[in-house]
């Protein structure tokens, strides 16, 4: 009964559909405009939209074995065009005219995916724990949505743990990195 249940977790919390509601949630939440809201929602949706279209081209070209992308060449494929993409979003967000909070979560996003193909010789940084923790930074300093949050990226950690996709420690550096982008992202926010 437990592995049905981490599959369905592992699959609720991926990165590309927990950061555009996250995203979205904390811009509302924090009383962003409904324009700047939008631009959020249809930024992070696009580019969430985008990293599931190269996954099915990828498999329908016989590139991958299948859109999880578990063998190490295809998650460093996967990592280099997650890479480029959240970097030139972070370009075209930083500069045109969108919301600069856009610009910073594409950058720090785009520094996890760096880090995670900077490490990839050592440890396969797991992704899911790293965003679901920043998800939940994005929320500072209501400490009831962080904590719903955390709850959230405890239970994608464990669901990488029981589906054994990542080791713990694989699971702690995703967290530390998933951390350290939060904190950046609500320093540079703050000083925005």
């Amino acid at each position: 009964m437990r592995t049905p249940i981490a599959h369905a977790l592992s699959l609720a919390l991926h990165p590309a559909i927990l950061m555009p509601g996250a995203a979205g949630l904390a811009a509302v939440l924090g009383g962003a405009p409904a324009k700047t809201t939008h631009a959020i929602l249809l930024a992070t949706a696009g580019a969430a939209a985008a990293v599931f279209l190269f996954a099915i081209v990828q498999v329908r070209r016989g590139k991958w074995a299948d859109a999880d992308a578990s063998v190490p060449e295809e998650r460093r494929q996967l990592n280099v065009f997650l890479g480029v993409l959240l970097a030139a979003g972070a370009a075209l967000a930083g500069f045109s005219a969108q919301p600069q909070a856009l610009a910073l979560g594409f950058g720090l996003s785009a520094a996890i995916i760096i880090a995670a193909l900077a490490l990839s010789r050592w440890l396969k940084l797991s992704l899911h724990t790293a965003f679901a923790v920043l998800a939940a930074g994005l929320f500072w300093p209501d400490l009831r949505y962080v904590s719903v949050g955390l709850a959230l990226a405890g239970l994608a950690a464990w669901s990488r743990l029981h589906l054994r996709r990542h080791t713990p420690s694989e699971v702690l550096a995703g967290g530390a990195a998933g951390a350290l982008a939060a904190i950046t992202f609500q320093a540079a926010f703050a000083a925005l």
